[in-house]
């Protein structure tokens, strides 16, 4: 049986006890898609959101047996409320009595999914699975399609050869500005002029707007306390926005991540940008930092490898349109089928004929 529960973090806490486990040599569930640390804080939530402990942004479902977990699936809606980030999809590591196999227990998760997705209106549902697992095969019979690979990148300042030489960011980047709400057409246009249309067409962003509350989070500033130490930077070269990152300070066990995009006719920026994060986030605490950049930056992906970054995991991003159901004959006007009298056909007899409107 597989029913929803009540906003408790669920998958997180598996996950974090599965982590655990495999250090001992010991499975505890197999996870499919899961959140990197540095993914599961979502962008700066309203101030409500800091009091209570309900978030109607995000579901979980659990499919069990006699009061037995088996699996579970988490999807997280995106800002524009009509697409779902599938952020956690596991079934429980096959025990004495288990009736159910691992794959079937994934496969009707996912059904599931779908199927919540297209009575809740959501358009689009986004997957990242770990490259080359025998689990792809599930989601392209879903109808997931593939449309980018994402790289992750780990900079450790405890490895001496992880060091490297800082550059003064006011001599590098003289265009280095902090963000703000007039820059999110920009951001916008950085976007659409870095991504191939593959991309563009598989996430569809419908404005500018959308796209910056994803990536920076509030468009409206917020005190140090809510907004948990992230900041925004973008390099205003005039004509454009030439380069964009955000820099989110680790708390607890999360390490630090910077998020980077550089337009390509200032790719020269890539490389002192990065040293300007690295920098600014070691000189508040000394932990690692993540980044994760998508596969066709590759300049990117080049000045993070001589800035010390080094590659530690690869994902394919997967997304499924989600058809939805109609309910009601009023639902889709266009299907409607209207009777048209006093027609001529080829003769000069009138004719009935049935049109689609």
């Amino acid at each position: 049986m597989i029913r929803p529960v009540l906003y408790v973090d669920l998958p997180g806490i598996i996950y974090a006890i599965d982590h655990r486990a495999r250090g001992n040599q010991h499975d505890f569930a197999n996870f499919v898609c899961w959140l990197e640390s540095v993914e599961s804080a979502l962008p700066s939530p309203p101030i409500l959101r800091q009091f209570l402990p309900i978030s109607p942004a995000v579901r979980t479902w659990i499919c069990e047996d006699h009061w037995r977990l088996l699996g579970f699936a988490q999807v997280r809606e995106r800002p524009s409320h009509m697409a779902w980030d599938l952020s956690y999809l596991a079934s429980m590591t096959k025990r004495d009595g288990a009736q159910l196999a691992g794959d079937d227990i994934l496969a009707a998760l996912l059904e599931y999914a779908l199927e919540m997705a297209s009575t809740h209106g959501i358009l689009r549902i986004f997957a990242k699975v770990e490259d080359e697992v025998p689990e792809i095969e599930m989601f392209q019979r879903s109808g997931f399609q593939r449309y980018a690979r994402e790289l992750t990148y780990v900079y450790d300042p405890y490895q001496q050869k992880s060091r490297s030489t800082h550059v003064a960011p006011e001599q590098a980047l003289p265009s280095l500005r902090r963000w703000n709400r007039h820059h999110v057409w920009g951001l916008y246009q950085l976007y659409r002029s870095v991504t191939p249309q593959r991309v563009l067409t598989a996430e569809l962003y419908e404005n500018s707007e959308e796209y910056a509350r994803l990536q920076v989070g509030s468009l409206q500033p917020l005190p140090s306390f809510f907004g948990r130490g992230n900041e925004n930077y973008v390099c205003d070269v005039g004509v454009r926005v030439g380069a964009w990152m955000r820099l989110c300070r680790g708390h607890g066990s999360t390490p630090h991540r910077i998020s980077l995009m550089v337009h390509p006719e200032h790719a020269e920026l890539a490389e002192p940008l990065i040293q300007f994060g690295i920098k600014r986030l070691l000189d508040a605490d000394v932990r690692r930092i993540y980044c994760l950049v998508r596969e066709y930056d590759s300049f990117v992906n080049t000045a993070l490898c001589n800035s010390g970054f080094e590659q530690v995991l690869a994902k394919v991003l997967l997304v499924r349109h989600v058809a939805l159901l109609a309910t009601r004959q009023s639902t889709v006007p266009l299907l409607e089928q209207r009777a048209v009298y006093g027609l001529k056909g080829l003769g000069t007899v009138n004719s009935r004929q049935k049109i689609m409107r």
